[in-house]
């Protein structure tokens, strides 16, 4: 029996200091209800929970990305449903004011609205905005935006031509019209009438009278005939030059037609391609994974007036409104064409946020079966280290005890 050196006691307390460092992992494991809490609990399992921990967060904003990419597509749409709801007022008064029960002062008033609709599609587009960025203008860079202008000089140019031909057409038929209500027109015609009465009145008195006033008469009747046909010829005169100015006219409106279903119209398609194509659609990046190359595009094309080929729409004549409800129609097309594809991204979005939503729960569920604590088991192990614990404490106590049966031995 020795006393300087108690193995039992040693050994005893070497157990003891174990299992009370495994009571404090176990303490900290049920107390953050974290398996892993430093990278000595799990170095491969921490590296791995941590790489899936990046993925959720990014699966998350992900999630969040295409949420906003939903309400940016939403807020466009409105948007077009609004302009949309502009063009089939226009078309509406296009195919009214083709209706010949309208004068040309109907169709005045109605191109002044058409027009005022016009200027307020141009003001939806430039004001419509998400986040403060313009979603219907088209590429925001303003590329292209020269080669516009320089086509916008031409349209410019072409109605100038136009209306010089209408301005001519009004100027003829004002013209021809004052032949027509001039006072010596109007005074050949009345002595004329005036004229006729007498020889009418003549002729009837002829015919009761003796030979030599009869022959009186007749005299008096054929200087009123003589005067009568040069009143009308004079009159001939006064309605062939209005004839020839109305005539005139109607050469000048059969030019401003023609002017403007081939120049105006083929410069204002014109137009309407360099902005589509040298502009371009503004172009939206919506990031829909936790990862790179993982992108959705959206295209948003602009949805003005020239976009839509409006720049030389109006009412003032049935030929106008003709063309006008072509341009129409086709700027409809373009509006529909542009909602269906954000109803497809929509849709495309849509579908993303739930899949992208089941990946992060899915990895979430992963991350947890490393990282996370099983506390039924860290208790059953807890319970099991403070049973050892105690009886090492014990066995301790015993073990210090030994010494003393040496004093025993000396007495």
């Amino acid at each position: 029996m020795e006393i300087n050196t108690n193995l039992m006691a040693i050994n005893s307390q070497r157990s003891m200091g174990v299992k009370q460092e495994e009571k404090s992992e176990l303490a900290e494991k049920l107390s953050s209800g974290l398996r892993i809490n430093r990278a000595g609990d799990d170095a491969a399992g921490l590296a791995i929970s941590e790489k899936m921990r990046n993925q959720i967060k990014g699966f998350q904003q992900a999630s969040r990305n295409a949420e906003d990419g939903i309400s940016l597509i939403q807020t466009t749409e409105g948007a077009l449903s609004e302009i949309y709801e502009m063009l089939t007022r226009v078309r509406e008064m296009s195919i009214q004011s083709i209706n010949d029960t309208y004068t040309n002062e109907d169709r005045k008033k109605l191109d002044i609205e058409a027009q005022q609709l016009i200027l307020s599609i141009d003001d939806l587009a430039n004001k419509a905005e998400f986040n403060e960025q313009k979603i219907l203008t088209g590429d925001p860079t303003g590329k292209g935006l020269a080669s516009v202008a320089a086509q916008k000089q031409n349209l410019a140019a072409a109605l100038k031509t136009y209306y010089a031909h209408i301005g001519a057409h009004d100027s003829l038929l004002g013209m021809s019209y004052s032949v027509t209500t001039a006072l010596p027109l109007q005074t050949a015609l009345q002595s004329a009438i005036d004229l006729e009465y007498k020889i009418e009145a003549l002729e009837i008195q002829a015919q009761g009278e003796t030979s030599d006033i009869k022959q009186d008469v007749l005299t008096k009747i054929s200087h009123f005939r003589v005067s009568f046909e040069q009143l009308y010829s004079s009159i001939s005169q006064y309605e062939a030059q209005a004839n020839s100015l109305r005539s005139a006219a109607i050469s000048f409106a059969t030019m401003a037609v023609s002017v403007e279903a081939d120049m105006v119209a083929f410069v204002s398609k014109t137009l309407q391609a360099t902005m589509n194509e040298k502009v371009g659609p503004n172009e939206f990046t919506f990031q829909v994974g936790p990862n790179n190359d993982q992108e959705i595009h959206l295209n948003i094309k602009a949805m003005n007036s020239t976009a839509l080929g409006l720049d030389a729409t109006k009412l003032d004549t049935p030929e106008s409104a003709k063309l006008a409800l072509t341009s129409v129609d086709a700027a409809v097309e373009i509006i529909s064409r542009q909602k269906a594809l954000l109803g497809a991204v929509q849709n495309r979005l849509e579908h993303t946020v739930k899949s992208v939503n089941i990946s992060a729960e899915n990895l979430q569920a992963a991350e947890s079966q490393i990282r996370d604590a099983d506390m039924a088991q860290e208790m059953m192990n807890l319970t099991k280290t403070n049973i050892i614990s105690q009886a090492s404490q014990s066995i301790l106590v015993q073990a210090n005890q030994v010494p003393q049966q040496v004093l025993q031995l000396l007495q």
